[in-house]
């Protein structure tokens, strides 16, 4: 698959996940619920603060620090990820099919070494990416709130 589809599809999935988590109301955001988090506050802060792991790993840092981001409501969320995507779109731009080909080797946060391809790191992004998307329903299903369709056809549509 093209993997500036791929990567436009996991832009429009967040953003449209966290526009509706704001639509069904602020006060959800941080609200406790039973999940890997304690919230879709901190899914969501997981999730961005991974993603700027990958785009470190992909740019050749083999152990880059977690950064924390401001994502303390759903608009800062979604201007902290249209930022980070914005420098992520930047980047990947900037690659030749040789480069997304590269072997990288890297830790993950427990010091397990990897050695994967840029392209198998985007994979990775999106998919983790999606994982949390389910779970950010799945907390909207507690508070009595439904998900949105946001599979790939629904994007394409």
């Amino acid at each position: 698959m093209d993997r500036n589809k791929l990567f436009a599809y996991h832009q429009w999935a967040t953003a449209e996940c966290l526009k509706h988590v704001q639509s069904c109301g602020e006060d959800l955001y941080a609200r406790p619920g039973e999940n890997s988090f304690a919230s879709i506050e901190e899914t969501t802060k997981h999730v961005i603060g991974v993603e700027k792991l990958w785009l470190q790993r992909m740019m050749g840092n083999p152990k880059p620090a977690f950064e924390n981001f401001d994502v303390s409501t759903v608009e800062k969320a979604i201007e902290a990820f249209s930022l980070l995507h914005a420098e992520m779109d930047l980047y990947f731009a900037s690659l030749n099919e040789e480069q997304w080909q590269e072997t990288l080797d890297f830790q993950n946060m427990r010091g397990i070494d990897f050695s994967n391809s840029r392209e198998e790191m985007l994979f990775t992004v999106i998919n983790h990416a999606s994982y949390h998307r389910g779970q950010v329903t799945s907390f909207l299903r507690q508070f009595g709130y439904s998900g949105i369709p946001l599979d790939y056809i629904y994007f394409k549509k």
